[in-house]
């Protein structure tokens, strides 16, 4: 008699043990699913982050030359150019932006140089090629046929390795024969 009640006590114990356990994991399940997707306001707009991004959604571009307050800056990604001088203080007074693209976006690692009067003119003066081994990503972006994506290639590619022949452009991804003929007469080396 005492082995039946043992045994129906033992049962009544793990049928409880099997439920709290059950509750359990459905509700640790549920947390992870709510842990999973913090941040997001609905799952089908959450972003796949990309590598130029940290964790946080925010880029790192250095702005320099004719600007109030040249520095590295944090913004958000999505940020544009005029975003990045704004966070620079503003700009100078002497500063040129005729061949400036403020709205262009802005990619992690990024160089603004803002060129001022002097400069420019200076430019202008000189020979009036582009040289693809100091050139900043604005002054690149400003070639026929070059983009901001392209100016970033070139920009990563000379960083590793400088360019000796303005030929050797053609090495950058997507920048093929006819790119280079838009170009050739624009840039140098030297």
């Amino acid at each position: 008699m005492d082995n039946r009640v043992y045994r129906k006590g033992l049962a009544v114990v793990l049928v409880i043990a099997l439920v709290i356990m059950t509750a359990l994991g459905i509700k640790l399940e549920r947390k992870e699913k709510e842990l999973m997707f913090t941040g997001y306001e609905n799952v089908e707009n959450a972003a796949v982050k990309t590598e130029s991004e940290d964790s946080s959604g925010f880029i790192y571009v250095d702005v320099d030359g004719a600007v109030n307050n040249p520095g590295v800056f944090r913004l958000e990604s999505g940020s544009r150019v005029s975003d990045a001088i704004e966070m620079a203080g503003g700009l100078k007074e002497d500063a040129h932006t005729k061949s400036l693209n403020k709205a262009r976006k802005l990619t992690d690692g990024e160089k603004i140089y803002i060129l001022t009067r002097d400069e420019a003119s200076n430019a202008s003066e000189g020979n009036g090629l582009i040289n693809i081994n100091t050139a900043s990503a604005n002054e690149l972006d400003s070639l026929p046929g070059i983009g901001p994506v392209y100016a970033q290639r070139i920009v990563e590619y000379r960083n590793k390795s400088l360019f000796y022949s303005v030929e050797e452009i053609k090495n950058i991804e997507g920048i093929g024969e006819k790119t280079f003929e838009k170009i050739r007469d624009y840039i140098t080396v030297d």
